[in-house]
């Protein structure tokens, strides 16, 4: 069962830090070579679908981080790096609904790369923290 939570966990982060990295230094410099109306058609289009992942990802990390420190690194409790990782791991659901919830709603997508970008260094601090505390 380890390595099923050990899977799911590293494939969902894997998927919302990817994208992020897509979106900052692929899709966006791309929309900017479109005229205005298409351009926040398409960022509007794929950021919704991207926005999907992430909602999806950030359940299933929550569920198997929970899972894997519980059942399997009960000792990550002692360390202050892993209250540190979960910490930002908070700061990056809220930066998200934040995006989600007021940004792409209103349909301002020329403010929503700024804060990919935050969530992404956030993110691969993560990968950094948790790679150093394993």
């Amino acid at each position: 069962m380890f390595r099923t939570y050990l899977f799911l966990h590293l494939f969902f982060a894997i998927v919302w830090i990817g994208g992020m990295f897509f979106s900052l230094l692929a899709l966006h410099p791309a929309l900017r070579s479109a005229d205005e109306n298409c351009r926040k058609q398409v960022a509007q289009k794929a950021l919704g679908r991207f926005f999907w992942a992430v909602w999806v990802s950030i359940v299933v990390l929550f569920i198997t981080g929970m899972a894997l420190w519980h059942k399997f690194r009960p000792d990550f409790s002692q360390n202050p790096l892993f209250h540190f990782k979960l910490l930002l791991f908070a700061i990056m659901v809220l930066n998200f609904l934040y995006i989600h919830a007021f940004l792409y709603r209103k349909r301002l997508t020329d403010q929503i790369p700024l804060f990919i970008g935050i969530n992404l260094v956030l993110g691969t601090l993560i990968v950094m923290i948790i790679t150093y505390i394993r």
